[in-house]
């Protein structure tokens, strides 16, 4: 599950993630509205139930998740796990850097 997943989350945020072997993270993200203002956020991220990734942010307390589709692909889901649906369920989509 280590690596690097990149991708361009809404509302045009693009989006690099890496995550580490020894459980902790980097999360970059560049907001393109708002003059390419970067934001880093470091923590430590659990695996549960073997395909849900939950990401911890040590300064706010807050959680991310993500939900792992194979090797190569992870989803941003809402706060309980839940895939988005529809047209815009690709756009959530975080591809794994090769």
């Amino acid at each position: 599950m280590a690596g690097t997943y990149c991708g361009m989350l809404p509302p045009n945020v693009e989006t690099t993630l890496t995550l580490n072997a020894d459980g902790t993270y980097l999360l970059i993200r560049t907001f393109k509205e708002k003059q390419n203002e970067q934001e880093k956020l470091r923590g430590t991220f659990q695996v549960l139930d073997g395909n849900i990734l939950m990401l911890v942010h040590p300064s706010s307390g807050e959680h991310t998740i993500y939900k792992v589709k194979d090797a190569n692909f992870i989803v941003l889901t809402d706060s309980i796990g839940n895939e988005p649906e529809g047209e815009t369920a690709k756009f959530y989509v975080l591809k794994k850097k090769k």
